[in-house]
């Protein structure tokens, strides 16, 4: 059993978490002392006892009681010395506690760094962004962030390479009025090596997008992400290609062309590169 004396509830509780112990069995007893709100002031059981993780355990808590909201006349102690009306109150104490520890942190609520994480959804329909729930929680918070610089940079350069390295974790390179097929022309392209049938392509109005990563280490449903992240943030009448840059391998199978490959040295009858850029609209 860890000593929790001393420190506050939230501290406290969370040592407990760590140690093991179930916080739906930490019960919580408040008592008047000359310590600071919500501090612990004794523990049960004992601390360095050995116990079970699921055995229940009790905290006693400074808190100043709402005794002291009401007139004098009823904060006298009986004849006794107890004091009814006091151990009374202790009950609406337990029931609104936890929601004032909520009000008295509720700027921390609007806070992307600090918001519960079953908060940030709600945080980030107040930037109108719609966070997907697969991203990590880290993630989320970084974009929450950033969304105003974001929406700032919309439709840029910048602004696609900032969305991109949040989503990605690198960050990409944008090659702006290129485009990787020429087009087919006699005597200069292969069919479905290095020329494809497009549209007519415009070059001021095209861009590659690089993401610095092999394509095998990204999943497909995050490449149909990344695509979705580039069509929501590029100029509507612009093309794009993305492509990801992997280091080649000094092996690596040529596709075969007369004067340029060998059959069973660098070239092959049929072949196609390794990863191939992912082509949108």
């Amino acid at each position: 059993m860890p000593e929790v004396a001393g420190i506050s509830l939230a501290n406290a509780r969370l040592m407990l978490r760590n140690a093991g112990f179930d916080p739906e069995r930490v019960a919580v007893r408040y008592q008047e002392a000359y310590r600071p709100a919500d501090e612990v002031t004794g523990q049960v059981p004992a601390p360095g006892t050995l116990v079970a993780v699921d055995e229940p355990v009790e905290l006693v808590v400074s808190r100043r009681s709402l005794l002291h909201a009401l007139p004098q006349v009823f904060q006298k102690a009986d004849r006794d010395g107890g004091h009814f009306l006091r151990e009374f109150l202790w009950i609406f104490d337990h029931l609104s506690a936890d929601l004032q520890r909520k009000l008295d942190r509720v700027h921390l609520y609007f806070d992307p760094r600090e918001a519960p994480p079953e908060f940030l959804d709600w945080l980030a329909s107040w930037v109108a962004l719609t966070l997907d729930q697969a991203w990590p929680e880290e993630r989320k918070r970084k974009l929450i962030r950033k969304a105003i610089e974001i929406y700032e940079w919309r439709g840029t350069v910048r602004g696609l390479k900032l969305f991109l390295s949040i989503f990605t974790g690198v960050e990409p390179r944008v090659f702006e009025n290129r485009f990787p097929y020429k087009g087919f022309r006699i005597g200069q392209v292969r069919i479905g090596l290095d020329s494809i049938v497009l549209p007519q392509v415009n070059l001021s109005h095209c861009f590659i997008v690089e993401v610095p990563a092999r394509y095998t280490d990204i999943t497909n449903e995050n490449i149909l992400k990344v695509h979705d992240i580039i069509r929501m943030e590029k100029p509507v009448h612009s093309m794009y290609v993305l492509t990801f840059a992997a280091a080649p391998k000094s092996d690596q199978l040529q596709a075969f062309v007369i004067g340029m490959g060998r059959v069973g040295g660098t070239g092959v009858i049929a072949g196609e590169r390794s990863g191939p850029p992912q082509i949108s609209e």
